[in-house]
Order: structure tokens, then C-alpha cells, then sequence
């Protein structure tokens, strides 16, 4: 089983290679593929992260052109980084994906917990539960957009879904609507009672 990282960034470097670039590569089961996608930085802060990045031959990394957004900050946040987070799916070659956002980090046993639970299950899609620094929890069945976080789960490349903007016409935030739709067209996921996450609300 072949696992893609995929991480959506934009002017946080430090919080991408301090926390979630490096919870992905202190994993007990290691990814094949670590992708980010730079939503649209300008150049000489896109050449500065690039010579800040550790040196692994499984990264790789993109600065695509910045779409334009909703101007409303409300709206902004339901779809903030849907064209890098795209990018990222369309880019990838492994048999399954883990998205993770710049500020978040994984546990270390996160891929092997959710490919275990895949392998066990023959689910296409396996989440877990996250935590805040709070300590609120996240992550419960059954699933849908509103049941856990975008840094929890892992799951199968070829299923062809991909985050739509225009989900703020249905009042739902990217990844929601993308699981949302997930479930209505069918596939089969799978929870483990396992915390997998460490989620980081609002930059914290």
C-alpha cells in the first residue's frame, strides 16, 4: 500500500516545517510521496521555502496561481486552499492519500493506525479522532462532514472526488461537503477509536 502526504500551505513555514511537515516524517510506517502545495505565494518567499526544506528525495513541492476568493471572510474560510488541496490529489501517484493542513500534525503511528484499519476492514476510507490543545475531541461514527477533521483520515486516491468550491451554495466548508458526498455516493469507511491527530483551530 502505497500513501501520499498532502499538505496545502500558504506564508506558514514555520508552522509546515516545524509541525506538520515533521509529524509526517517521524511516522512509524513512512509515506511514499510527501506533496505540498503552495496556494499561490509570491516568488522569493516560495524560493525561501524551498531552501528551507529538508533534503528527501519523497517531497515535492508546487507553487500554483492563487485562485481568486470569496471576499467575505465567512466564505473565505468554507473554501480557503480547495484549488491546492486539488492539485495535491491530481499530482499524487500512491495508492492512497492522507491530506494535512499546514498548522496540524499527525501522531506518529497515524498512517500505520489508518492502513491498519483499511487492511483489516477492506474499507476505502479510514478516520480516526483528532484533539485540540483545548483538549476538544473530534472524530465519531457514523461519518459525515461534521463527524471529524481533515487530518484524520486516510483513504483510497481512485475515488475520484475532488473539494468544489461551490460548496458554499450548499453552507458547507470544502472537506464537509467532500465527505458529505463521499457518503451519499457510497463509499465505505471505517473508524478506529484511536487519536490520529493533533488539530490546531484558528493558527494555534
Amino acid at each position: 500500500m502505497s500513501v501520499a502526504a498532502i499538505i496545502p500551505t500558504y506564508l506558514r513555514h514555520d508552522l509546515l516545517l516545524n509541525r506538520s511537515l515533521a509529524s509526517v516524517l517521524r511516522q512509524t510506517v513512512p509515506v511514499d510521496e510527501i506533496i505540498i502545495i503552495v496556494d499561490g505565494e509570491p516568488m522569493r518567499s516560495f524560493v525561501d521555502l524551498c531552501r528551507e526544506l529538508p533534503q528527501d528525495a519523497r517531497i515535492e513541492v508546487m507553487n500554483i496561481e492563487r485562485p481568486v476568493y470569496p471576499q467575505w471572510p465567512g466564505d473565505m474560510w468554507l473554501v480557503q486552499g480547495w484549488k491546492a488541496r486539488n492539485t495535491g490529489l491530481d499530482t499524487a501517484t500512491s495508492e492512497y492519500v492522507a491530506p494535512l493542513d499546514d498548522d496540524d500534525e499527525w501522531t506518529d503511528d497515524h498512517i500505520e493506525i489508518l492502513m491498519n484499519a483499511i487492511n483489516s476492514t477492506g474499507a476505502d476510507f479510514a478516520y480516526g479522532k483528532a484533539i485540540t490543545p483545548q483538549g476538544q475531541w473530534y472524530g465519531h461514527w457514523p461519518p459525515s462532514g461534521a463527524n471529524f477533521t481533515d487530518g484524520s483520515q486516510l483513504y483510497r486516491r481512485d475515488l475520484g472526488y475532488r473539494y468544489d468550491p461551490e460548496c458554499i451554495t450548499r453552507g458547507k466548508a470544502e472537506d464537509q461537503d467532500l465527505w458529505d458526498r463521499m457518503v451519499e455516493g457510497g463509499v465505505h469507511f471505517t473508524f478506529v477509536e484511536h487519536l490520529v491527530h493533533n488539530y490546531f483551530p484558528a493558527n494555534r
